[in-house]
C-alpha cells in the first residue's frame, strides 16, 4: 500500500521527468562588425527587435542590428569593464554591472580587481539613472559578475573574487544578501546568475562546476543543486522554463570545456541532471540570449585578452560572433 502511494504521489508531483530538450548548432552565425568589442553578455531586447551586448574591452552597451552593425546604447565614462547587465523592461531601465580586470581602454581610477559598481540607465535613451558603488560592502578583491532582477526590480549580483551575492532593492539601496565559504575557490568563481519564478537564485560556480540554489527569503539557507567537473568554466545561465536552464561553460586553467549544457530537474531544482551539450571548440563562449525560441551564443576568445600585456591588447582586434543554436525536444 505504501508503495502503491509512493507511486501515485511521484505521478502527480515532482517525480515526473521534465522534457528533454535538445541543443543542436545550425551553422547560422552573425559576425559583429566592430572589431575589439569583446562582449561578455548578450540580451535580446523585444522592443528594439535587436540584440544588447556588452564591452569588457570598450566599458560599454551595444545594440547589435541583424546585419551585425553595433551603436552605443550605453556610454558613460565611469564605465571601465561592463560584465553582465540585466534589461528591467516594466520599469524601462538597464542595469550594468562595472568592474576593472586590467583589459580596458579605459582603466578605473581605483585599479584593478579593486572597482565594484553597478549604473542604472533608461533603456531608451542610456541616460544615467543612478550609479552604486558596492566595494565598500565586503573587502577583498572584486569582479562583479552576474547580474540578475526579480518580479519586484531588486537586483542580485555575483562577485567572483569576494564570496558574496549582493542585493539592491528597486530604490538602490545595497547590501551583501549573502556571503559563503563555499562560495570562495581558486580564480573566478561566482559567476551567470537567474532568478527562478518560484522565489529562488540559481548561480553557477566557474572554478569548481558547483550550482547553487539560494532562496530569496532564507538566503542562509541555500543548498548546492549539483557539483559537476562538466561544469567547469560555467559563466552564463539561461532560464529556459521552470524544468530546465543552460549552462554556457568556456575553461579554468585547468579545464577546457567550451560548450552550452542543458540541465532539468523535476524536483524544483534540488537536484539537477545533465542532458545536451554542443562544443563550440577553442572559442572561450560566455553566455546567451533566448530569441523566438532559439539560443545565441556570443563568443570573441575573450582569455586572449584578458591573458595579453597593455601592449598587446593594443593590437587586438578580434571580432565577436553571435551563434544561433535551435532548441528541440
Amino acid at each position: 500500500m505504501k508503495l502503491l502511494f509512493g507511486i501515485v504521489a511521484c505521478l502527480l508531483t515532482s517525480c515526473t521527468r521534465p522534457s528533454a530538450i535538445t541543443l543542436q548548432r545550425t551553422q547560422q552565425v552573425l559576425t559583429i562588425e566592430a572589431p575589439a568589442l569583446y562582449p561578455e553578455t548578450i540580451v535580446y531586447d523585444e522592443q528594439r527587435q535587436a540584440f544588447l551586448v556588452s564591452s569588457l574591452r570598450r566599458g560599454a552597451i551595444y545594440q547589435v542590428d541583424r546585419d551585425g552593425r553595433a551603436r552605443t546604447v550605453v556610454e558613460d565614462p565611469r564605465l571601465c569593464s561592463v560584465l553582465g547587465f540585466a534589461v528591467d523592461r516594466r520599469a524601462g531601465r538597464l542595469w550594468v554591472v562595472n568592474s576593472d580586470l586590467g583589459a580596458s581602454v579605459r582603466p578605473s581610477a581605483v585599479g584593478s580587481k579593486q572597482l565594484a559598481a553597478v549604473g542604472v540607465y533608461d533603456l531608451a535613451t542610456g541616460k544615467a539613472l543612478r550609479y552604486l558603488d558596492l566595494s565598500s560592502l565586503a573587502p577583498g578583491p572584486h569582479l562583479l559578475n552576474g547580474i540578475a532582477l526579480d518580479a519586484q526590480g531588486n537586483a542580485y549580483v555575483t562577485d567572483s573574487f569576494t564570496p558574496v551575492i549582493y542585493r539592491i532593492d528597486a530604490s538602490g539601496a545595497v547590501s551583501v544578501f549573502l556571503r559563503a565559504a563555499a562560495f570562495a575557490g581558486d580564480g573566478i568563481n561566482l559567476n551567470g546568475v537567474v532568478v527562478h519564478p518560484n522565489g529562488y537564485l540559481l548561480v553557477v560556480k566557474k572554478s569548481d562546476g558547483s550550482l547553487f540554489k539560494v532562496p530569496l527569503l532564507e538566503p542562509a539557507r541555500f543548498s548546492r543543486v549539483l557539483n559537476s567537473s562538466a561544469l567547469r568554466g560555467g559563466d552564463g545561465v539561461v532560464l529556459l522554463s521552470e524544468e530546465s536552464l543552460v549552462i554556457v561553460a568556456n575553461r579554468t586553467p585547468q579545464t577546457a570545456t567550451n560548450a552550452a549544457m542543458v540541465l532539468t530537474s523535476g524536483d524544483d531544482w534540488d537536484t539537477a541532471r545533465l542532458g545536451s551539450k554542443v562544443e563550440f571548440g577553442d572559442v572561450y563562449p560566455t553566455t546567451a540570449a533566448l530569441r523566438d525560441g532559439s539560443l545565441y551564443v556570443v563568443y570573441s576568445k575573450l582569455n586572449a585578452l584578458i591573458q595579453s600585456t597593455p601592449e598587446e591588447q593594443r593590437l587586438l582586434e578580434q571580432r565577436a560572433t553571435i551563434e544561433r543554436l535551435s532548441l528541440g525536444r
